[in-house]
């Protein structure tokens, strides 16, 4: 591979994978993957093998970068070292196996020190395994380190050939889980828990597809789950070279090795691992005469293997096995032993949208399969611990360990402290039963939980199934006990379990005891598939931070777990005080005038009692409280009514609202308005109108109405009728407008009225009358005297005076003649030459006939029809003077104008 000028060294690139850059390592990977790929084909001859070589040569690198060792400068000569040992084991597991390989591969393969082989810690592996069953340990000594077959083990064990490979694979198994529960003994983070217990799964490919993928996105983020993987993922890999120098390291060579072998042989097989749990068993196994060379032989093959390694521990002797047992009298049978944990389960199947991927994640090696049957060896059925008969347990959690068995002499051995025995999870103190708080204040819950491994917690929530009764009210109303509980009620007790189910009825741990029938379907414990985990409580203390009404009467519990078992505490029923909250808001209402009104509103509230009080409010006006002669309020638990009775349209648009009160606080209702609906009312009646021919003229009149009305004129040529719609005027709303233009003479004495309709009724107007008449005033401009007007005195005599007190509509010529003063309704009437005129009663006789021309406002004079060349005259040109009949001489006295408005 060229690599850029600018590019980062070897030296760098480790650096940073040592600091956590998987980008560096896999920069790494990219250089020496093909040199590698090489060196591996050459080595081992097989394509196939070469690339498993080479992946697990850079997992154990990339382990040991992680751990501080491995190269500083150059990468690619540790590189090619850790192919070259890989390969040298895999060689020996074949000669072992009895599969052909040509011996001259040996020439090439350089002895180099498995550095690796320290980079899982020995003392996690040694525990591990000294955790194991007696059984367990027994078939994984003969098949890993003595590399013996099944069917080789089968007589010395007892069994056939396919039981002693479901052993192993089980031992194997157990092995995987209890380093994992060893490593997990350490403290391990908050955010770790959920995912630590999975990790020998993930290794071993058997988490559903759900599982891999949060897992996989957790390893890409967490350096330490990443570290336990990669310890798992070389346990996985290479168990042999794990299992030698954990459990065979010298104490001083080759000779020690051979003491020690002469020692297992004397004293029992791996007493030095586990004096009590062996003693036993080694002597049924330790009878054949040529134990003490077989075990000195793999002693002095394990020193050589790992002699580049600071011993720690002597070694142990391997076990002697006899081709034909003597099986003691007071053991029990080998079929299935009380102090075997269960078969590992099978593979999980993915869920159904799952696709199943045919090949293994990059990052996810699968372990070893469950041995198939031996080429060499018949079909049998198996005979011990048959897979179908063990119990599933969950695969993230390692096997239960029995408990030892004490040897029955004493052996000159040192004997280490044993670890503390194993606990399943106890609840020593459980959550409070029923914690009350007001809304918006914290919650803090708080447990202690005790076991050996500390178990896992996670804390979960519950809301309360459907049916169940209501939660305390308050603090003064705390939850009952299930001991306290009414027999009528359910009870329930807490036990361990192991899928975790908290909820056991308590008449089923009573002697004589049974369930009520009126309570075998109680709702009040919810269904274990209902409790869902709270995102990150693990701890022993959980804060529900201000809680609202959506938590009042959840449950809250702790579900603690370790590989003994499971177990919930009590649950917690959380009671949250919180003010009003309305549920049923106040609808707007409409009703005829007259009728009754009816408001309804309902809230909910913690206390629940509440009091209830129902407030108006006028448009743009303030809240405050209702009439009481006709609202009437009314309470029905959490429910109140306002009733309005006889209501009228004065109270349209007013507002009505309900304030809930608790002693935690209040809440007040939206606005409802009331809509009040009635037939028309006339508001203003339309007026008469009087002027003179051709001019407009505009009648109005208004009503009011809900809904609203419409409305149309009708008209009428007298007081007496008959009334016709007038066209085209009609319209809708509460004024209703006639407009007439250029009325004449012949309009006088028109009526017009107006008609309101709306869905409720109909209303009419009064009668409005159009006089049209010839009405104004005489003016005549007399000179030095000013302009003047004709005026009646108070003593009912015409002269002139001031046109500011003459009306300006004074005066009508109707047309016929004569001249009326219209505020007596008098006609002007000149009875004698060279005299006054006066006001007399119209009688139709020619000194009250007058010529003039009514229709023009220029000065002309006034002429009398009953003596000819007489007009009206001024007297004297005077101001005052008064209206006298003096023969025409067409003076500035003599010249009237005739004005109308």
């Amino acid at each position: 591979m060229t690599i850029p000028a600018d590019a980062a060294s070897d030296e760098q690139l480790i650096a940073r994978t040592r600091e956590g850059d998987m980008g560096a390592y896999d920069e790494l990977y990219r250089r020496h993957v093909d040199d590698a790929s090489k060196v591996a084909r050459i080595v081992t001859n097989n394509s196939d093998e070469a690339q498993d070589v080479v992946a697990e040569a850079f997992t154990r690198v990339l382990t040991r970068l992680r751990e501080g060792g491995g190269p500083d400068l150059e990468f690619a000569p540790y590189l090619k070292t850790v192919v070259r040992r890989l390969a040298i084991d895999r060689h020996r597991t074949s000669q072992r196996d009895g599969s052909q390989t040509d011996p001259s591969i040996l020439d090439i393969l350089p002895t180099a020190d498995d550095a690796m082989a320290r980079s899982t810690d020995r003392q996690l592996v040694r525990h591990a395994f000294e955790t194991l069953p007696e059984r367990w340990q027994q078939v994984l000594w003969h098949t890993e380190i003595e590399g013996r077959s099944p069917a080789s083990l089968a007589p010395a064990l007892g069994s056939s050939a396919n039981a002693v490979a479901a052993l192993a694979y089980r031992a194997r198994e157990g092995l995987r889980q209890a380093y994992l529960a060893v490593n997990l003994t350490t403290e391990v983070q908050a955010e770790c828990r959920p995912y630590a217990p999975k990790i020998a799964s993930y290794v071993r490919g058997t988490l559903s597809a759900h599982d891999t993928r949060e897992m996989s996105a957790h390893l890409a983020t967490c350096t330490h789950c990443r570290e336990r993987r990669d310890e798992l993922l070389l346990l996985v890999s290479d168990m042999r070279g794990i299992l030698w120098p954990a459990l065979l390291l010298p104490a001083s060579g080759i000779a020690a090795g051979a003491v020690a072998a002469g020692a297992g042989a004397a004293g029992g097989v791996l007493a030095f691992l586990n004096p009590v749990t062996w003693g036993k068993q080694a002597r049924q196994v330790a009878a054949a005469g040529g134990a003490v060379a077989a075990a000195a032989a793999i002693a002095v093959a394990a020193w050589a293997l790992t002699s580049g390694d600071d011993p720690a521990d002597p070694p142990a002797a391997a076990p002697s096995v006899s081709a034909e047992p003597e099986p003691p009298a007071d053991d029990p049978p080998a079929e299935n032993p009380p102090d075997e944990p269960p078969a590992p389960p099978q593979q999980e199947e993915p869920p159904a949208d799952d696709p199943v991927e045919d090949q293994p994640q990059a990052d996810q090696p699968v372990a070893d399969q469950p041995p198939q049957n031996e080429p060499d060896e018949p079909d049998e059925p198996v005979e011990e611990e048959p897979p179908a008969e063990q119990p599933e347990v969950d695969p993230s959690q390692p096997s239960e360990t029995p408990s030892s068995e004490p040897t029955d002499e004493p052996t000159s051995d040192p004997t280490t402290e044993p670890p503390p025995a194993e606990q399943p999870p106890t609840i020593d103190v459980q959550p409070p039963a029923n914690p009350v708080v007001v809304a918006g204040e914290d919650v803090t819950l708080t447990v202690t939980v005790s076991g050996n491994p500390p178990p896992d917690l996670q804390w979960q929530y519950a809301n309360p199934p459907a049916g169940s009764a209501d939660p305390p009210a308050g603090a003064s109303q705390p939850a009952t006990s299930a001991a306290d509980a009414p027999k009528s009620g359910p009870q329930f007790l807490i036990a361990p379990t192991t899928d975790g189910t908290p909820y056991i009825s308590s008449a089923e741990h009573r002697a004589g005891q049974t369930p009520d029938d009126d309570t075998s379907d109680s709702p009040d414990a919810p269904a274990e598939a209902d409790w869902i985990d709270v995102a990150g409580a693990t701890t022993d203390t959980l804060v529900i931070e201000a809680p609202d009404r959506e938590v009042d009467g959840r449950l809250y519990r702790v579900k603690a777990t370790n590989p003994l078992g499971t177990i919930t505490t009590e649950p917690a029923v959380i009671t949250v005080q919180y003010p009003p909250a309305i549920e049923e808001q106040p609808q707007n209402v409409t009703v005829v005038e007259g009728d009754t009104a009816v408001f309804e509103a309902t809230a909910v509230a913690n206390p629940a009692a509440m009091t209830i009080t129902w407030q108006v409010r006028a448009p743009g006006g303030e809240w405050g409280a209702p009439d009481q002669t006709v609202a009437t309020p009314r309470q029905e638990g959490v429910r109140s009514t306002l009733e309005l009775t006889d209501v009228n349209g004065e109270r349209d648009g007013y507002q009505y609202r309900a304030v809930f009160t608790n002693e935690v606080g209040e809440a007040a209702s939206e606005p409802a308005t009331l809509t009040v609906h009635w037939q028309p009312e006339i508001t203003a009646q339309p007026e008469s109108v009087e002027t003179g021919p051709g001019d407009d003229v505009e009648f109005t009149a208004s009503a009011s109405a809900n809904p609203e009305a419409t409305w149309a004129w009708e008209s009428a040529p007298s007081a007496d009728g008959p009334w016709t719609p007038v066209p085209d005027a009609t319209g809708s709303g509460p004024d209703a407008t006639l407009t007439r233009p250029g009325v004449t003479l012949d309009d006088d004495g028109t009526r017009y009225r107006a008609v309101f309709t709306n869905e409720l009724g109909s209303v009419t107007t009064d009668a409005a009358a159009l006089e049209v008449v010839r009405a104004g005033r005489f003016q005549v401009d007399l000179g030095e005297a000013g302009v003047r007007c004709i005026v009646v005195d108070g003593s009912g005599v015409p002269r002139a005076g001031d046109c500011a007190d003459a009306p300006g509509r004074g005066w009508e010529v109707p047309g016929d003649g004569t001249i009326v003063w219209r505020a007596t309704g008098q006609c002007l009437d000149g009875v004698h030459p060279i005299d006054a005129v006066v006001l007399a009663g119209c009688d139709d006789s020619n000194s009250q006939q007058w010529n003039l021309d009514p229709d023009s406002s220029a000065p002309q004079p006034i002429r009398s029809v009953k003596y000819h060349n007489f007009v009206l005259d001024i007297e004297q040109v005077a101001p005052d003077g008064r209206v006298i009949l003096f023969p025409s001489h067409t003076g500035i006295n003599q010249q009237f104008r005739y004005l109308q408005p």
